[in-house]
């Protein structure tokens, strides 16, 4: 058994700062995609009022950009709109809030991992990326397909 204070404790030396890798792809062309990573960390603050564990993350993917291109066929033509270098970037974003219960008689150290796990995957990082605005050339908003392909967390217990 974990007196709460300890929890606290653990839980904020031991998960601050975990690092993970999101491999995402683009549309640059006509059926032609380009793979990028993007580098992030978690960082897990515990509210000992609450009871609640919070998942904060912090991301940056390397530069994507697109060239102007156009694609047309017997039927039909594609426009793919400019992409000035620009990256994906988000700064303490809380992903998820979990409470915890007490007393902590049970494996602790699976809850705060299943919890991460369940917060930072390929779904809910694909969602991250679909909130986020390309820009194009006029700070308009561009479709650039991003898609997320696989979601890697890298404990260093």
């Amino acid at each position: 058994m974990l007196d709460e204070f300890e929890f606290f404790r653990k839980v904020r030396s031991y998960y601050c700062n975990v690092p993970f890798l999101v491999g995402f792809s683009y549309r640059l062309s006509h059926r032609i995609d380009k793979a990028v990573a993007a580098h992030g960390s978690f960082s897990c603050r515990v509210n000992p009022h609450t009871q609640i564990v919070e998942y904060v993350i912090e991301l940056k993917s390397d530069l994507i950009s697109r060239p102007h291109s156009e694609q047309s066929s017997f039927l039909f033509s594609t426009v793919y709109e400019e992409i000035p270098l620009q990256r994906i970037e988000y700064e303490n974003y809380l992903i998820q809030a979990l409470r915890y219960p007490v007393p902590i008689q049970y494996d602790w150290q699976s809850f705060i991992m299943e919890g991460a796990e369940d917060a930072i995957n390929v779904h809910t990082i694909g969602q991250l990326f679909k909130k986020w605005k390309i820009n194009g050339v006029n700070s308009q908003a561009v479709d650039a397909n991003l898609k997320v392909e696989k979601v890697t967390l890298q404990w260093q217990l």
